[in-house]
């Protein structure tokens, strides 16, 4: 199935940065990312070897996005700027826009005549392609406005902003046609369903929500993530499946056709060690990349035979009667790495509680973590630890660290 909770591959460039956006490149044969110092990296998507870094934009990348006839790649920075690339990544017009402001979406109109923006100035604003000229100002979001898409064949845009709503638009007229008051924090990312008739939002209130647009009513509300949702990407070819990411790092696959169901598929808790920014699906569907604030961009396959990373068998069912449900007692040392174990202001921990249903105490004098729990659970939160101390391990040894010598 189109779950893919199997990590291929972990790139980081050097000296690198945030990963603010990403985009394969037409056909899937190399991917692009954008970094918060402005830089373009490029990977080769078949053995994710590095190939080039360049200088695009002299602030923080906020988006990129391919027309669909794929002649031209547009991307936006924090300052307001935006610019055209040609598929060979030579630069090709730059336009100031949105008062100087961050424009942290851009989104092509079906015959590629047109694309929008929004920003940070509380417009979404529609552009001719070819002119390099603004043709509407669309005004009547409140406050920030964070995402901006059109539908895919017809002549509507929806825009998503830091006042909670989900606007609908005509491009035309630069008329509001409906506004979606489903939820109660930011809206931090809408996305068309490639058969036009659903669309996707995503919110900092942590939930996810499907709209059937034809009857402009919520068809489900998804509860799965902990924290704020940052990025969506519906699949290319299963019209039901689509991935999210979380401000933790937690990576979901959602099914939600008519055999499918408002619980995740497949859930990835540590996917990343922070929030994830942006998604991409190669366009032949087998491949997720995932670009992340922990500076790294993963490679998502699907499970080797026989391994079940992701898929109902992280040790969760145990509670509901299907194992062991004595309650147990363990610890687990952990040296050096309370701080990691717990995160900023408690958040690792918590949420690890959440996923296992377990009991934790971390000991700081005696620097153990203090487990309650069934014994399935138990050793789940014994392994998910130790592969995050694991990692932790490792990536010091990468810098250098080497611990403290001669102490």
């Amino acid at each position: 199935m189109a779950f893919l909770t199997y990590c291929a591959h972990v790139t980081r460039a050097k000296n690198s940065n945030p990963v603010m956006c990403l985009s394969w490149t037409p056909g899937g044969r190399r991917l692009l990312t954008g970094n918060q110092e402005g830089e373009f990296t490029l990977w080769d998507g078949v053995n994710f070897s590095f190939e080039l870094i360049m200088s695009a934009h002299d602030q923080s990348f906020r988006c990129m996005a391919w027309s669909h006839n794929q002649n031209y790649l547009l991307t936006s920075d924090s300052g307001g700027n935006i610019k055209y690339w040609s598929p060979s990544i030579a630069p090709v017009q730059s336009l100031d826009s949105h008062a100087g402001q961050p424009i942290h979406a851009l989104s092509f109109s079906p015959q590629d005549t047109k694309f929008v923006s929004c920003g940070d100035d509380a417009t979404v604003r529609v552009w001719d392609w070819a002119g390099h000229r603004e043709e509407r100002l669309l005004e009547g979001h409140g406050w920030d406005v964070k995402c901006v898409q059109w539908h895919p064949r017809s002549s509507v845009i929806c825009s998503g902003s830091k006042d909670n709503l989900v606007k609908l638009w005509d491009p035309r007229t630069g008329g509001c046609l409906s506004t979606l008051y489903g939820h109660k924090n930011t809206v931090t990312k809408v996305a068309w369903n490639d058969n036009g008739n659903w669309l996707l939002t995503a919110s900092r209130d942590q939930l996810i929500k499907v709209y059937d647009i034809r009857a402009m009513k919520e068809l489900c509300s998804l509860k799965g993530h902990h924290k704020e949702v940052t990025s969506i990407a519906w699949h290319p070819v299963y019209e039901t499946v689509f991935a999210s990411g979380g401000m933790d790092g937690t990576l979901i696959y959602w099914n939600i056709g008519p055999k499918g169901s408002e619980e995740p598929a497949a859930k990835i808790p540590y996917a990343h060690d922070m929030a994830i920014w942006d998604m991409k699906w190669h366009p032949a569907g087998h491949l997720l990349a995932t670009g992340s604030n922990d500076r790294q961009t993963k490679f998502w396959a699907r499970n080797r035979p026989g391994t079940k990373n992701g898929l109902d068998d992280d040790g969760l069912d145990a509670v509901d009667g299907s194992g062991d449900t004595e309650i147990l007692h363990a610890e687990m040392e952990l040296g050096n790495h309370v701080g990691i174990v717990i995160g900023r202001r408690g958040a690792t921990i918590i949420a690890m509680q959440r996923q296992t249903k377990t009991k934790m105490h971390v000991d700081q004098i005696r620097r153990v973590l203090q487990i309650e729990g069934t014994a399935r659970q138990i050793e789940t939160v014994k392994k998910r630890v130790g592969a995050l101390l694991e990692r932790v391990s490792s990536e010091n040894e990468e810098r250098g660290g080497g611990g403290f010598g001669g102490f």
